[in-house]
């Protein structure tokens, strides 16, 4: 009887060993993951850095262009004071220097252009905290216009009489009125087919069409004045010319021509 419980006590012994290794009892529970922190936000891109621009760059002579300065950070407390320079101030002028104020990080100042016979581009330069900014600004002569008149001492304003004398046309072709650097007036004139045509050079503004004659006359075709007087018709064309050899557009008129009972004509 003794031996037996003494079996029973080991057999229970040995199973709470068992047990136990084999993980029985309170179960553990398992730790919950630390929680992945948020990224931090990305800084934000710094300003552009200091630049120097000009709106329009190409401009003609007299006019006013815009330049900005615009720097990389806000100007301090007391302002930011910009130097500024041109390589040709006789063209195009800046103020020595402009303060951008505090807080502010660009200002816009007004260019002076002087007129130019040529294209001439001018470099410009703002000085900042050891920055150097340029730019460029282009300035080009006054467009180039062709303008005309045609006066005959005889006929008055558009029209010519044909000399008795020459039998040429007496008017003169004007082309004073035109702008721009002008170099030369081309002048062509037509009759029918026929065109004559000769260049004066300024400031020969105003001067006598070349050549005319019999010739050119009988190619013309006539019309009447209400008056009854008859004439031929002449188209005047003109086109100026500046030192670089730019051309203008094409100005034309019609001329009446009074043929003064010469060359054949009985009018």
């Amino acid at each position: 009887m003794r031996t037996q419980r003494l079996l029973s006590v080991i057999a229970f012994g040995l199973l709470s060993v068992a047990v136990t290794q084999c993980g029985g009892g309170s179960s553990s529970t398992p730790s919950s993951p630390s929680p992945t922190p948020s990224p931090s936000p990305s800084p934000a891109p710094n300003p552009s850095g200091n630049s120097l621009s000009v709106s329009p760059q190409t401009v003609q002579g007299q006019s006013q262009p815009q330049a900005t300065i615009t720097l990389a950070n806000p100007a301090p407390n007391g302002g930011a004071l910009v130097l500024l320079t041109s390589d040709n101030p006789t063209i195009v002028k800046v103020p020595a220097s402009v303060t951008i104020p505090a807080g502010s990080r660009s200002t816009t100042i007004l260019l002076d252009t002087s007129t130019v016979s040529a294209s001439i581009t001018v470099r410009l330069t703002a000085s900042y905290n050891g920055t150097v900014m340029t730019t460029n600004v282009t300035v080009v002569p006054p467009a180039l216009m062709a303008s005309f008149v045609v006066r005959s001492p005889t006929r008055g304003t558009g029209a010519c009489g044909v000399d008795v004398d020459t039998q040429e046309v007496d008017c003169v072709l004007d082309g004073s009125a035109s702008q721009g650097f002008v170099s030369a007036y081309l002048w062509t004139y037509t009759m029918g087919s026929t065109t004559l045509r000769h260049t004066a050079a300024a400031p020969n503004a105003a001067s006598r069409p070349q050549g005319t004659g019999c010739a050119l006359y009988q190619q013309g075709t006539g019309g009447d004045d209400p008056n009854g007087d008859r004439y031929l018709r002449m188209e005047v064309t003109m086109q100026v010319r500046d030192g670089s050899s730019i051309l203008s557009d094409i100005v034309r008129q019609q001329v009446k021509v009074y043929p003064n009972k010469q060359c054949g004509f009985s009018y």
